[in-house]
């Protein structure tokens, strides 16, 4: 298991404790993390009825939202090191889906 990856599984395995509920009250959605290159994984994670929960592998149901990006971007931008604004309109990240729900999915988490 390489470092990334390692810190990727770290990353998923919390974002259940850091999901804010009231931030995404209403919302109801599947979203798949396509993380390529080294460390690169497929994770689901699933938002509905105040809860978060995240697991390893592509959802069978069609997502609301697919995010590709590269692995060691996703952890620069979930550091605070890369801007998610900056980094979609430079093509890092590609965005599949409900586009506005993507431009709010920070504001769920702490």
């Amino acid at each position: 298991m390489s470092d990334i990856d390692a810190k990727i599984r770290k990353l998923m395995a919390e974002m259940p404790n850091a999901f804010k509920p009231e931030k995404a009250a209403g919302v109801n959605a599947v979203i798949v993390y396509n993380l390529t290159g080294e460390g690169g994984s497929v994770w689901t994670s699933r938002i509905a009825d105040g809860q978060c929960t995240v697991e390893e592998g592509q959802a069978d149901d069609a997502p609301t939202l697919k995010i590709t990006m590269d692995a060691k971007d996703y952890l620069d931008m979930m550091a605070g090191r890369l801007d998610g604004m900056q980094a979609f309109m430079t093509g890092k990240i590609k965005v599949e889906g409900d586009i506005m729900l993507a431009s709010r999915l920070m504001t769920f988490f702490s």
